[in-house]
C-alpha cells in the first residue's frame, strides 16, 4: 500500500462522551461545495451580535455569507454530511486586516480574519455530539443528500426522520477555472472560550458559474433555516461557486485566543422574513 505523506502527521487522542477521538480529523475522500452569497450587511451583523465579530467580506451595503455542503464518505472518526451557513468575519477587538479579501488567499495560518458557523446541520448524531464539544459548533441533525456529479449538483436536505423539506441546493454550471487549494481559518465558542482551528485543504477547488444554481428553503419553524430566511437568502442565486468531488483536508484542535468569564450568551435572533415555499 502505498503511504500518503499528507496523513502520515501525528494525532492525539481528545475526550468526548462518546469516546476519543483522534485530532487532527482527516478526510480522506468527499465531495465539498462553497457557495457565496451577499445579504444585507445590517442583519448579518444581527446575527453575529454577542459573538464578538463582526462581517470581514463586505461591499457597500452587503456582507458575503456562505453555504458549505460536504459529504466526507472517509474520514478518520465517522463518515457524515453537512450544510451550514458560514460567514467570513473579523474579530471586534485586536489586530484588523488591511484587506480580508486578500487575506482569504494568504495562507490560513497567517490570517486574521476566519469563517464562524452560525449553524450547521448534519446527518450522523456522533458527529454533531463530537463537534459541539471539541469546537462547540453549534449542530443539529438532518437528512442531507448531497448529489455532485461534474458541474451538476443536486443537495436536498430535509427534517431528521421527518421527511420535511428543510432546503434544497442545486443546478448545473460550467466550470471558468481552478483555485488552487484553500484552507479556512475558523472561529467558534465553546462556552466562554474562543477557538480559532485550522481546516487545512490539499486539491484545488473547480470555479463554476455560479448562477445556474439556486438557494430555495422550506416553510418549517427551524433555527438553521431561520437564519437563511433572515438573510433573505430563499430563491436567491449564489454570487460564488466552488467545487471539489476529490476533497481531502485536516482539521485540526484548534487554540483558545480568548477566554470570557462565564459563557457567552446566545446571540438573538431577527424575526424570519417570509418566503417562497420550497421548490424541489
Amino acid at each position: 500500500m502505498q503511504i500518503d505523506p499528507y496523513f502520515q502527521i501525528p494525532q492525539r487522542p481528545v475526550a468526548t462522551t462518546r469516546g476519543p477521538v483522534q485530532l487532527p480529523m482527516f478526510f480522506k475522500e468527499g465531495d465539498y461545495v462553497l457557495a457565496l452569497f451577499l445579504a444585507r450587511r445590517d442583519r448579518v451583523q444581527h446575527l453575529l451580535a454577542d459573538s464578538s465579530f463582526t462581517p470581514a467580506m463586505v461591499l457597500g451595503r452587503y456582507a458575503v455569507v456562505s453555504l458549505v455542503m460536504a459529504n466526507f464518505n472517509v474520514c478518520s472518526d465517522r463518515p457524515h454530511a453537512i450544510a451550514s451557513l458560514a460567514v467570513p468575519v473579523c474579530r471586534k477587538h485586536g489586530f484588523q486586516p488591511v484587506s480580508p479579501w486578500r487575506e482569504l488567499f494568504n495562507r490560513a495560518d497567517q490570517r486574521h480574519m476566519g469563517f464562524y458557523l452560525l449553524h450547521c446541520l448534519t446527518d450522523d448524531d456522533h458527529s454533531m455530539v463530537v463537534s459541539r464539544e471539541i469546537w462547540g459548533h453549534q449542530k443539529s441533525m438532518a437528512d442531507i443528500d448531497p448529489q455532485l456529479n461534474g458541474g451538476r449538483l443536486n443537495c436536498q436536505v430535509r427534517e431528521y426522520g421527518a421527511g420535511q423539506p428543510l432546503l434544497a441546493f442545486g443546478g448545473v454550471g460550467p466550470r471558468l477555472g481552478r483555485l488552487r487549494p484553500l484552507s479556512f481559518t475558523m472561529f467558534s465558542w465553546r462556552k466562554h472560550q474562543l477557538l480559532r482551528s485550522i481546516l487545512d485543504s490539499r486539491f484545488p477547488l473547480d470555479c463554476r458559474f455560479a448562477l445556474g444554481f439556486r438557494l430555495y428553503l422550506g416553510d418549517q419553524d427551524h433555527p438553521a433555516i431561520n437564519d437563511f430566511r433572515t438573510l433573505g437568502l430563499n430563491g436567491k442565486r449564489p454570487l460564488v461557486l466552488l467545487s471539489s468531488d476529490c476533497y481531502q483536508g485536516r482539521y485540526d484542535e484548534g487554540t483558545v485566543i480568548e477566554e470570557l468569564q462565564e459563557a457567552k450568551p446566545s446571540s438573538h435572533r431577527l424575526r424570519p422574513l417570509a418566503g417562497s415555499s420550497l421548490r424541489v
